[in-house]
């Protein structure tokens, strides 16, 4: 069964709130997994066996939380292995243009490892409402469609 890998990292729980929502959208999608791992329990090796992978963190300074970009230079260890997968991102943050920034780093990221980049990230802003909690919903249903249809 194709699986979606979330790796955040939430200080305050507004990520996680947003990750669950995501979760919850790749459920309604049969013959799809997800494991949604906070990026203390998240090893490098476990992007290799996922076919989508999701970064979700908070901005700070309009970049990814440190944790989390560790465990993204950690990744280096995988550099040209993940070609192939698809993959998206989350963030939650206190302005629109932090938001937009770490998205499209996370973006960045996935793309240098040569993962497919699905749809343009999804963000809120602070505690996600639940619109935002939808919204991420249907990302991770769309996410997970699009690995039914390979």
């Amino acid at each position: 069964m194709p699986t979606v890998l979330v790796v955040y990292y939430s200080r305050t729980g507004n990520t996680r709130k947003l990750v669950e929502g995501f979760a919850r959208g790749v459920r309604r999608v049969e013959g799809v997994d997800v494991a949604v791992r906070s990026v203390e329990e998240a090893r490098v090796e476990d992007l290799l066996r996922a076919d989508a992978i999701v970064f979700a963190s908070p901005s700070y300074f309009r970049l990814p939380a440190w944790p989390l970009k560790k465990f993204i230079d950690e990744s280096i260890a995988v550099y040209e292995r993940l070609g192939g997968k698809i993959g998206g991102a989350l963030c939650t943050a206190a302005s629109e243009i932090g938001a937009v920034k770490c998205v499209q780093a996370l973006r960045d990221a996935l793309e240098e490892h040569g993962v497919a980049f699905i749809g343009e990230g999804l963000w809120c802003i602070e505690e996600p409402d639940e619109e935002a909690l939808e919204k991420a919903a249907k990302y991770g249903e769309e996410i997970a469609g699009k690995l039914i249809k390979r």
